[in-house]
């Protein structure tokens, strides 16, 4: 790199993007074993009823008791916590010690939403992705939370797609991965084109 004395050839402007925001995904290393216990035990649980969930999905089903599978699974969480520890040392990096406490199994079936939502009561939110094709069913979308005291914000037509113009956003995501975000982050998906999309919701929190 050469170095100048010009003036004119100096930096006039500088933008800078503060307070990103962190998203994690976690491959996780023995998928298929994983998948293989969780579909075992799907086997010998019920569709719940209900699962106070209505107003914000529609056609989404809850597989068994909300903490069961990890308690009848306890390696499931090890594994999560392990992706959880890497999310957080890359992340806010909070210092008290990390555990999930509240988690459930949900079954999406075709034409299935989840509409935009935050989680409360917690730090982190992760979604596993169990039985999931990216060609067939719906993917995450998070979208960007605007605070303001000035009303209305007003929405401007951009020349060009920029990481400080996106109001929502997205990335590649396959089967196996343990996606971990900011639990106030709002986050959801549009209708799910084919049925049997399985995930693992859980929310994380400090220990007591």
């Amino acid at each position: 790199m050469n170095l100048s004395d010009n003036l004119e050839d100096a930096i006039q402007s500088e933008t800078y993007g503060f307070f990103p925001i962190p998203i994690t995904k976690y491959t996780l290393p023995n998928h298929e074993e994983v998948k293989k216990s969780i579909l075992t035990w799907m086997g010998d649980e019920n569709l719940l009823p209900t699962h106070g969930r209505e107003a914000i999905s529609h056609n989404v089903k809850q597989v068994g008791p909300t903490n069961k599978l990890l308690t009848d699974l306890p390696h499931i969480e090890d594994a999560l916590n392990l992706a959880i520890t890497k999310h957080n040392a890359h992340a806010f990096n909070y210092k008290p010690n990390l555990v999930i406490n509240e988690s459930y199994l949900e079954l999406h079936g075709e034409g299935a939403i989840y509409a935009p939502h935050e989680h409360s009561n917690c730090v982190y939110s992760l979604t596993y992705l169990i039985n999931y094709d990216p060609e067939k069913h719906a993917f995450i979308k998070w979208r960007k939370n605007v605070a303001s005291n000035h009303y209305p914000i007003l929405q401007i037509e951009s020349t060009d797609v920029t990481a400080f113009n996106l109001t929502e956003a997205t990335f590649n995501m396959q089967e196996g991965d343990v996606i971990i975000y900011p639990a106030n982050l709002t986050h959801g998906y549009d209708s799910n084109p084919n049925p049997e999309r399985i995930t693992l919701t859980a929310n994380i929190t400090i220990s007591k």
